[in-house]
């Protein structure tokens, strides 16, 4: 095993996020832990494309395609509304057609079941969906989505030991707020079952997508990229699609400025938090060189009380080994300045198991 990796199925890691009793940790999960709800990035990408330029791709057209003109996925995605703006048509138009691009098949999914308005209300208001609702969506998500890393996270949070130690806040770089309308639903449903009661217990997360938003003693989960949530025509979407980062324009717009809500939040947490990541590729350039900017300029100052041999790898990136060793190395290594070890996990079914075991 590479030298900075290490391997969480072994049982000197449990309690491994109890041991930094005067640090907390945060939780910062990427579009991976939606698989199997929601489209990845390619999918997306490929969904949006299709629709834009009214094609009918495949995965391996696309990816083929794709291939051979080297851009990044958010590129495409520029690519996308740069088409709709020379039609004429506005951001606005590009959100809805992002939103469906998001949610179809979800909504899909829900309409067969019957639940389609309430998955709808549900993400923005999950504490005032009704009881006979609310027992259904229950169902959906555990039905159709039990084995999904973000249903692990979840019951994770809600069905964790007394002891366990939360996370002091949880960053996404999701557009969806399935992770705190879920919590919500799972906890809703737990005390349902604990004391017979329906009713909404103490918040444990709030959702916070805009910088004047406060969330009181509850765990914020910040949503540094915005949020999308489906609409249907009977009243408006309260979310924050105003502020969304998918373009190409808009990541560029976060890296160059200094004082943006998504670039201070994430260095300040980075700088004085352990992080955990779930769901991520490790390749964004803005993740990657905040951690770098945070973890270097921890070293120089650690640096002279160690004679310049200072390390810190504070971070932990929670994921499958790699197909070999040779490329398992590299990884480890490449993450080094960063600050970031790999912690193993055997496969993505033991996402529940591994948070309640390492908290």
């Amino acid at each position: 095993m590479a030298i900075d990796t290490i391997n969480l199925t072994e049982n000197k890691f449990e309690n491994y996020l109890r041991q930094f009793s005067t640090t907390n940790w945060i939780l910062c999960v990427g579009a991976g832990i939606c698989k199997g709800i929601l489209p990845d990035w390619f999918d997306l990408t490929l969904n949006l494309v299709n629709q834009t330029f009214n094609k009918t791709w495949d995965k391996k057209e696309f990816k083929k395609i794709s291939d051979e003109v080297g851009f990044s996925l958010d590129s495409w995605i520029q690519g996308c509304y740069n088409k709709l703006n020379s039609e004429g048509k506005s951001v606005e138009d590009f959100n809805k057609i992002l939103e469906n691009a998001l949610y179809y098949d979800l909504l899909v999914e829900a309409k067969k079941n019957d639940i389609k308005e309430a998955l709808i209300d549900f993400f923005e208001s999950p504490k005032k969906i009704k009881k006979k609702h609310l027992l259904k969506l229950y169902d959906f998500f555990e039905t159709n989505y039990s084995w999904t890393s973000l249903i692990q996270i979840v019951k994770a949070f809600v069905y964790k030991e007394n002891k366990a130690k939360l996370p002091s806040s949880i960053i996404t770089f999701n557009a969806d707020s399935l992770l705190h309308s879920l919590i919500i639903l799972y906890s809703i449903k737990k005390q349902f079952d604990d004391t017979g009661n329906f009713t909404n217990p103490k918040e444990p997360f709030r959702k916070v997508s805009r910088t004047f938003q406060t969330w009181g003693d509850s765990i914020p989960i910040f949503h540094l990229h915005g949020s999308l949530s489906p609409s249907n025509s009977k009243k408006a979407v309260n979310d924050s699609r105003d502020s969304l980062i998918f373009l190409e324009s808009s990541y560029s717009n976060v890296a160059s400025n200094m004082y943006s809500w998504a670039q201070t939040n994430f260095l300040y947490s980075a700088q004085n938090y352990k992080m955990v990541f779930l769901g991520l590729s490790m390749s964004d350039p803005n993740i990657r060189r905040w951690l770098s900017w945070t973890n270097q300029a921890y070293i120089e100052e650690l640096s002279a009380e160690t004679n310049g041999k200072a390390q810190s790898l504070p971070h932990l990136w929670i994921r499958t080994k790699a197909s070999n060793d040779d490329v398992q190395d590299f990884m480890d290594l490449s993450l080094r300045h960063m600050g970031v070890k790999i912690g193993l996990i055997e496969n993505w079914g033991k996402i529940e198991e591994t948070l309640k075991k390492i908290m």
